[in-house]
């Protein structure tokens, strides 16, 4: 079954989506060790605390009915939701330093004027945050999702479409044949590859050999965060512990292989449920 939310005319303000979600936790008293614990990450790590606070509310509007599942004393993924069929899967909310987002890219933090140059994309800071949290989401059960988000001034573009398929696959490379008898073409090492582990063997065809990695986690949505939206692209692991369905969340475009991961430049393929834009974008919406 599937499950599509209206779009919405208006988007709230970021100030105001902090804002609902602290009430959210501090009018709930069996939720008051998460407030505290909320409130002290405002405090020490705002990037964190907003992360928490846009990715729930996110869920809320989009009706996954998404509930505390963190245990405040000995951690855990952020949220359980539970879909309209009543499956259920687990979300982890987290961050990326716009500073270091900066040193990678070689992109500014904010917007200061006209500009332009080159640029790299932050795949190692993206891989990098995925295993830091992958055993935070094994040995659940279910299917699990890490929403990785970030404000950085060129979020949009830092985590797009090539953003995604670079995690999955590494950076394309091209390949010329000695002598030019034959054209040139594209292949992947998967060096860089977030569900993919290059094992420095390679097969008699001089392919690399890989094994899975990172099976705890379902689905990577890569998340940039404006003052009044998010953009969404995600990745599917294709073979998940816990495999995600993207029917769960329609609007979002997922990457993912399209059957044996070879290392030719056709080997993936974009899925989105429900037709729409190259990336998904969701108004903020408060808690209501």
């Amino acid at each position: 079954m599937r499950q599509i939310q209206a779009p919405y005319k208006t988007a709230d303000a970021l100030r105001d989506v902090l804002e609902h979600y602290r009430c959210y936790l501090s009018r709930n008293s069996d939720l008051a060790d998460h407030c505290t614990q909320f409130l002290k990450r405002e405090k020490s790590d705002p990037k964190a605390a907003q992360a928490e606070a846009v990715v729930f509310s996110w869920l809320w509007a989009e009706k996954l009915r998404p509930c505390l599942f963190e245990d405040a004393g000995t951690g855990g993924p952020d949220y359980c939701c539970t879909h309209s069929g009543g499956r259920r899967f687990l979300v982890e909310a987290t961050s990326l330093d716009s500073e270091a987002v900066s040193e990678r890219s070689g992109l500014p933090a904010e917007i200061t004027g006209p500009g332009g140059g080159a640029f790299s994309l932050i795949t190692e800071k993206l891989k990098d945050k995925a295993r830091s949290k992958a055993s935070q989401l094994g040995g659940r059960g279910v299917p699990t999702v890490l929403a990785i988000t970030s404000d950085h001034a060129f979020a949009s573009l830092l985590m797009d479409k090539l953003a995604a398929e670079y995690l999955m696959t590494s950076a394309p490379q091209l390949n010329v044949p000695i002598g030019g008898r034959a054209p040139s073409y594209i292949t992947h090492d998967f060096k860089d590859s977030v569900f993919q582990r290059n094992t420095g063997l390679v097969w008699a065809s001089g392919a690399p050999i890989v094994k899975p990695a990172l099976r705890s986690i379902g689905a990577i949505l890569l998340v940039g965060v404006d003052h009044r939206n998010m953009r969404i692209v995600g990745l599917l692991h294709p073979d998940a512990a816990n495999p995600f369905n993207p029917e769960w969340l329609p609007m979002i475009p997922f990457v993912r292989f399209t059957g044996l991961v070879t290392f030719t430049s056709d080997c993936t393929e974009w899925l989105q449920v429900v037709e729409g834009d190259r990336v998904a974008t969701f108004p903020h919406r408060h808690l209501r």
